[in-house]
């Protein structure tokens, strides 16, 4: 099963309305509306050289199968590159996301401008927390802040590069 990631493209914008789903986005706070779904689609388009984010389709054998990127933020005051992924129902389960988190942390570590990843998954959401420490992140804490409107509990993940 070849896990690749590709640069986000125009092509994509069918496979972010597929994710925007409450099944997909419930430890998120639930879906967006149509308009937020199309801003988010044109942020991940912008050209590398006017953003420092990076944004990739998952495909497993050829096929779209997820979303998978890095952006800047900030941990305790210091600039950070932060994780998020998706990947769809029927891919889920197979290691589809932790190939595609290894390819992209050895992105990040090529782009070399932080020293730090971060990955912030739903408290409860068993399963990324899981691909966090299996992907030799350290857990740093936990947090709780308003997102898309709901309050949201978080893990802070931290991966030094």
């Amino acid at each position: 099963m070849p896990v690749t990631l590709q640069r986000w493209s125009e092509d994509d914008l069918g496979l972010l309305v597929r994710m925007n789903t409450p099944a997909m986005t419930a430890f998120l706070g639930g879906p967006e509306s149509t308009a937020a779904v199309l801003d988010r689609h044109e942020r991940y388009l912008r050209p590398a050289d006017a953003s420092p984010s990076r944004m990739y389709r998952i495909d497993v054998d050829g096929e779209p199968a997820g979303a998978i990127g890095y952006w800047e933020g900030e941990l305790e005051g210091t600039p950070v590159f932060e994780t998020g992924w998706s990947v769809v129902p029927e891919r889920q389960g197979r290691g589809v996301a932790r190939a595609a988190l290894d390819r992209l942390i050895a992105r990040v570590r090529e782009d070399g401008r932080r020293d730090r990843l971060i990955a912030l998954p739903g408290a409860d959401n068993v399963a990324s927390n899981a691909l966090c420490r299996g992907a030799g992140f350290r857990e740093h804490g936990q947090q709780t802040e308003l997102f898309r409107g709901s309050e949201l509990t978080f893990r802070i993940w931290v991966l030094d590069l």
